[in-house]
């Protein structure tokens, strides 16, 4: 219970920052082995047998699909391909996790090293870190939450039917099948091998959500802290001119101490914008494949949801799979946001400033830093630019399909 409640700590509001920092992202990595690490230049072995686990699930899953198309079995079709695009989908990011491991490893102690610099430690910087740090533990749990429910819905379907048929004593109609559709040797099926195939695709359910939960909660995460870091640049600059906001003109000393304090408010700026493009462009391929995937999900889960009508199990595993993939795209969508709105807002901190006090050389830096953070600093991938308004489209266009669907039945 100790080891339970030390796991969720990042829940409470009273801890410290080391606590929220990625807490989400590094207990899902972790127990999968994709954690990169501090160095990230070693593979533990459960990540290899973890890749090898969902590889297997997806190529047997996506038979299945394939089968059920070639026999028109459109609903069972359509019940097979939503969790294997989901999975397949979780195989493309584990091979990335493990190709960019290194460069992971690089950007999250560069991160690291930026938010817990000792010279950003003014009280007002350590609630914007601490702020930023907590709410992304707590909206990285939700996602995780509702795949962990959904992935227990499906593992759970299978036996909740036996035990209706069971209690109705229907022992006629009672057959056993797995929690996903997979293409399985029939030998495996059988006693007294079914409940070993059992455990391992359930189990394959379980890989795909803690992946996800990681790979896309590190994003959020990164992108939070990013976010963290261009507010406290902010703060960074209202505590430079604070101390001469009743002076009228200032001393040479003082213009040489704001200037020099500038530079390095312009050089962290720079590192931020280094790195913000470093992991963006690190993360584009799976950036661009979760939005694929999960227009498709919600497609394949809204058209099953219409098609169940009353069916009430059903209805409720496709409420709680659409409910995790809208969640996995709002964690995008919301991280990109972030990002652009605490970049842009440099510039008005800044232009809100007394710059005036500033010699007319020195006004340069001022010009320099406002033009620069005058253009959002942007997460956006080809053909998506994460942000709420993307996600606002969509849930307009799902509601749309929604609406087109129902007026046919």
């Amino acid at each position: 219970m100790s080891t339970m409640s030390e796991w969720f700590r990042f829940l409470k509001r009273d801890q410290e920052l080391d606590v929220y920092f990625f807490a989400v992202p590094r207990l899902s990595l972790d127990i999968m082995g994709y954690w990169p690490g501090k160095t990230g230049d070693t593979w533990p072995w459960r990540s290899l047998i973890h890749f090898a686990i969902l590889a297997i699930g997806v190529a047997t899953e996506l038979h299945a699909g394939m089968r059920f198309l070639d026999g028109q079995q459109i609903t069972l079709a359509l019940e097979t391909l939503c969790p294997a695009g989901t999975s397949a989908v979780t195989l493309l990011k584990m091979f990335l996790m493990l190709r960019f491991r290194r460069d992971l490893s690089i950007m999250w102690n560069r991160l690291r090293g930026l938010l817990f610099d000792p010279k950003w430690e003014r009280p007002e910087q350590r609630d914007i870190r601490l702020r930023y740090s907590a709410m992304a533990a707590r909206i990285n749990f939700w996602p995780l939450s509702a795949g962990f429910f959904t992935c227990t819905t499906y593992n759970l379907k299978p036996i909740l039917i036996a035990m209706i048929l069971y209690l109705q004593n229907r022992y006629e109609d009672f057959v056993w099948f797995t929690p996903f559709n997979m293409t399985m040797p029939k030998v495996l099926l059988s006693y007294p091998f079914f409940p070993l195939t059992y455990v391992f695709i359930a189990y394959t359910g379980y890989v795909t959500i803690f992946m996800f939960g990681g790979c896309d909660g590190f994003y959020f995460e990164f992108c939070a802290h990013l976010s963290a870091l261009f507010e406290v640049l902010q703060a960074e600059i209202e505590s430079m001119f604070r101390p001469y906001t009743d002076h009228l003109e200032l001393s040479p000393v003082q213009l040489y101490t704001l200037e020099q304090k500038m530079r390095s408010v312009i050089i962290r700026h720079n590192a931020i914008i280094d790195l913000t493009r470093f992991f963006r462009d690190r993360y584009t391929i799976i950036t661009l494949a979760h939005f694929v995937s999960a227009a498709m999900v919600i497609g394949f889960s809204m058209v099953n949801l219409l098609t169940l009508g009353n069916n009430g199990l059903g209805a409720l595993l496709y409420v709680a799979y659409t409910v995790a993939a809208l969640s996995q795209l709002l964690v995008y969508c919301y991280g990109g946001t972030l990002v652009a709105e605490s970049s842009t807002g440099l510039c008005r901190i800044m232009f809100a400033c007394p710059w005036q006090f500033f010699k007319p050389q020195q006004r340069r830096l001022v010009q320099l830093l406002i033009l620069r953070s005058q253009r959002p600093v942007s997460m956006a991938v080809p053909f998506f630019s994460p942000s709420l308004a993307t996600f606002a489209a969509i849930l307009q266009t799902s509601g749309s399909i929604i609406a087109l669907v129902k007026s046919f039945q």
